[in-house]
């Protein structure tokens, strides 16, 4: 096989890529027998190698420290080394993602973004493109109160991820809603994040009933992950899942919801519809009816709830009568204790 020539910023980019982050680090002559393997080249001088090392000391930040008469190249931890600036766009990108992500990733993948994070926060410091105060102008806010995050240990949710990329089992012991604690071999089908609190998804060895159970990440008070294989769903899709009502409760099998709004209340819902068949009515009355085929789930229930006196739930009539039960009940809770 021919022995191949790099140009000299060839060869610097090809040591940049194989020198490692500490605690590893590397010499010149484990650099030297890595390009003569990787890209079959010959010839190759310890000093030519050395001068290579002296440029990239400079220009990148590679860290040496010299023990005995030998020389180890190094990253530093937290450190990341980008040939492309990081653009506005794709910084904000960045920024936006820790500080909206932060419950949903393991800690690990934190630790690995967290060189991009400090880029992404340098680039919007730069004059020209006036993002300093982006956090001022920036943000996700739910509709609903935003309760405090439920607090797990981040190393239960890298165990839980672990398992899935590895498709292992893993013994946990859970605390239930009750106080009971309880030991459970599991077998992890998905992650999802509710509002504050996260979700493992997953079935369990010794089951009785069938169905995927939710167990929340924050209840987890020991994770063990095992060598054994998980009893996977055929065609499982955390998507699908969700839009099938995983995480809430079904209230009706019918699910045609017909309701009447007061017409400014229902305005948004021009705009952001409850369903793609959603049909809008103006009523003689200045109200609207309106009308959709959706899942008739608790959180409907809650969220109509929200509107008070400002909606009127005509369909289907077993939610009519819940409703106006639950309106009864609050009444009657009001009148009781007014003074």
């Amino acid at each position: 096989m021919a022995v191949k020539e790099l140009s000299q910023i060839e060869r610097q980019l090809a040591i940049l890529r194989r020198i490692p982050t500490e605690p590893q680090k590397v010499t010149v002559n484990d650099l030297i027998e890595y390009l003569e393997s990787s890209h079959n080249l010959g010839n190759l001088s310890k000093r030519s190698i050395q001068r290579d090392m002296a440029m990239l000391e400079r220009v990148f930040g590679v860290h040496v420290k010299t023990m005995g008469r030998e020389n180890y190249y190094y990253f530093p931890q937290g450190s990341h080394i980008s040939l492309k600036k990081m653009g506005p766009d794709l910084a904000l990108g960045f920024l936006l993602m820790e500080k909206y992500t932060h419950s949903l990733l393991p800690e690990a993948s934190l630790d690995a973004l967290a060189p991009y994070f400090k880029e992404a926060k340098l680039a919007l410091k730069n004059e020209k493109y006036k993002y300093a105060d982006w956090e001022k102008r920036v943000a996700i806010y739910p509709k609903v109160y935003p309760l405090e995050p439920a607090k797990f240990n981040a190393n239960h949710l890298l165990d839980i991820y672990k398992a899935l990329l590895l498709n292992k089992q893993f013994k946990m012991n859970y605390t239930k809603k009750g106080g009971e604690t309880k030991d459970y071999i599991v077998n992890a089908q998905g992650v999802v994040q509710q509002e504050q609190v996260s979700y493992l998804i997953a079935t369990y060895d010794g089951q009785k009933a069938e169905g995927l159970i939710q167990f929340a990440i924050h209840r987890i008070n020991d994770i063990e992950i095992l060598d054994s294989q998980p009893k996977q769903i055929a065609g499982f899709d955390i998507r699908e899942y969700l839009e099938q009502g995983g995480l809430d409760i079904s209230l009706y099998q019918e699910q045609n919801l017909e309701l009447v709004f007061n017409k400014p209340t229902a305005q948004h819902l021009n705009e952001t519809p409850l369903s793609k068949d959603q049909q809008w009515t103006e009523l003689k009355d200045g109200r609207v009816r309106v009308t959709a085929t959706i899942n008739i789930t608790q959180s409907i229930k809650w969220w109509l709830l929200g509107f008070g006196d400002q909606v009127e739930v005509i369909k289907p009539k077993a939610f009519r009568d819940d409703m106006k039960k639950t309106v009864q009940g609050m009444m009657e809770l009001y009148c009781r204790n007014s003074k």
